[in-house]
């Protein structure tokens, strides 16, 4: 009588082409669903094996004694390990059954990144909307959607509610938007406020993903452009008709809803005033010599800065 391994043998398996990866120890019993197609890596784990014998609903498969085979068919496939002089018991069974489906799960999500405002102003707010949409019909799981801000932008906070749950991580800049599912054909809204940190133009880049595999990847990521504009107020212009700095032109103006502008000679007398000044002023009837302006600016929370200085106005063409 051939004496059997002391040693009981399991089956593992690894499953091949899907979208996570695992490695398990079968159980008595084991059920495992395939998609019809996919390949499903079978290993027998015994100590001082020399080689196996697999089975497929208890019938030996011809030329299959290594310690692992991969499979495609549905069935109940057992393992017994060969020794010296002696076999193993037989392991417990893994079945292996079709997913009635017969494809893989599959969902559609696009992501929309919308900033209120394309071009603001240093230490102005831009609220972005975040949108999330499931376009498919199966539901989404454990969906996650990131915000990534740029160094010209600083993160503010979130505004109003939202579902999920939404955690900023400094040291990525970098929002982290995440929900347990999203229903088909159904979508999810978050606002969230940033602030211009420096002159420049900011890309922010939004993008999301999900547990199952997307079937259509170039909606999941969303880009838009912010120009930051830092006021630049001039202390010299030159109107002499030549069409280069002809007006007082202050860079960034047009990002406050008010903005009241006086000018004043060197005696203290008004000379020009401006209710809503548009980068139009050609000291037109003036001499040259310096002038004093006055800028009185509101932004579009309602909150006022006086800018005062002293510009310059050459006529004569520079050659």
């Amino acid at each position: 009588m051939t004496p059997t391994l002391p040693i009981r043998v399991y089956i593992t398996f690894l499953l091949g082409a899907l979208l996570v990866f695992g490695q398990v120890r079968a159980q008595v019993g084991q059920v495992l669903q395939v998609v019809k197609g996919k390949k499903v890596t079978l290993r027998a784990d015994a100590d001082h094996a020399l080689s196996y014998v697999w089975f497929k609903d208890d019938v030996p498969l011809s030329g299959t004694h290594e310690q692992r085979i991969i499979v495609t068919d549905p069935g109940v496939y057992t393992v017994m390990a060969l020794g010296d002089d002696c076999i193993s018991d037989l392991s417990d069974p893994v079945r292996i059954v079709l997913d009635d489906r017969g494809t893989d799960v599959e969902v559609d999500l696009e992501i929309r990144n919308l900033p209120d405002k394309r071009t603001i102003g240093v230490g102005n707010t831009v609220a972005v909307q975040l949108i999330i949409f499931n376009k498919g019909v199966e539901t989404a799981e454990d969906v996650v959607a990131t915000f990534t801000i740029p160094p010209e932008l600083s993160y503010s906070r979130i505004i109003g509610s939202y579902p999920g749950e939404v955690n900023y991580v400094e040291s990525e800049r970098k929002l982290y938007w995440r929900q347990p599912s999203l229903e088909g054909k159904s979508s999810a809204m978050l606002w969230l406020e940033v602030v211009g940190a420096a002159n420049g133009s900011a890309v922010t880049l939004a993008a999301v993903s999900a547990k199952q595999r997307d079937r259509m990847q170039g909606n999941n990521t969303d880009d838009a452009r912010i120009d930051i504009v830092q006021l630049i107020i001039p202390n010299v212009f030159t109107p002499n008709g030549d069409g280069l700095n002809d007006y007082f032109r202050i860079v960034g103006l047009s990002l406050f809803p008010g903005r009241r502008l006086t000018i004043y000679n060197r005696w203290g007398n008004n000379v020009y005033r401006s209710e809503q000044y548009e980068n139009d002023w050609g000291g037109s009837g003036l001499l040259e010599g310096t002038y004093f302006y006055v800028l009185e600016l509101t932004d579009e929370t309602g909150r006022s800065s006086t800018y005062k200085g002293a510009v310059l106005i050459i006529r004569d063409r520079i050659q």
